[in-house]
């Protein structure tokens, strides 16, 4: 072989072993491998001339990440790419937790403690078990309760003795 060839083939193997540290888990074993590969490359084009192997460095400097966001960028689009890369999700609305509109409507109700709330607890209204946070101080479980209102996205309840319309 030539020296031309064997310079050609140390950048491609440093690109493609730099490349494959993208996607191969190797905890930097194969930069290691790809960076002495273009050192080696760089070296032996300083065999060529001093010009040749600034340019080198130059070039390897603005080729090597461009390739790398050429990689990244393409590699999802491609066959194995899309085998390997999972789908991204699609989510429908209940997907994003509680809805606050259908808790609205729970206001006024009475319900019974399941757990007790200090503050946060679970609550049945409606046959439902629904989180529910203590208006004030804490309910012990059992007890009966009435919603007064709705904070973020949880049931703000009160014991029925001292249940008060805070909407």
């Amino acid at each position: 072989m030539n020296e031309a060839a064997i310079l050609v083939m140390l950048y491609l193997a440093a690109v493609l072993i730099l490349t494959a540290e993208i996607f191969l888990p190797s905890h930097g074993v194969l930069t290691v491998a790809g960076v002495g590969f273009l050192v080696a490359a760089i070296y032996k084009t300083f065999a060529y001339g001093q010009a040749a192997g600034v340019i080198s460095i130059v070039a390897s400097a603005i080729l090597l990440p461009t390739i790398m966001v050429v990689a990244v960028k393409t590699w999802p689009s491609t066959w194995i790419g899309k085998r390997v890369i999972p789908p991204n999700p699609t989510y429908a609305r209940g997907d994003f937790g509680t809805d606050v509109e259908a808790l609205r409507r729970f206001v006024g109700v009475s319900g019974r403690s399941l757990t007790a709330l200090r503050p946060v607890g679970k609550c049945e209204i409606e046959g439902q078990r629904i989180e529910c946070v203590c208006e004030t101080g804490m309910i012990p479980a059992g007890a009966v309760v009435r919603v007064v209102g709705v904070r973020g996205k949880n049931l703000e309840v009160a014991s029925a003795e001292d249940a008060t319309t805070s909407v």
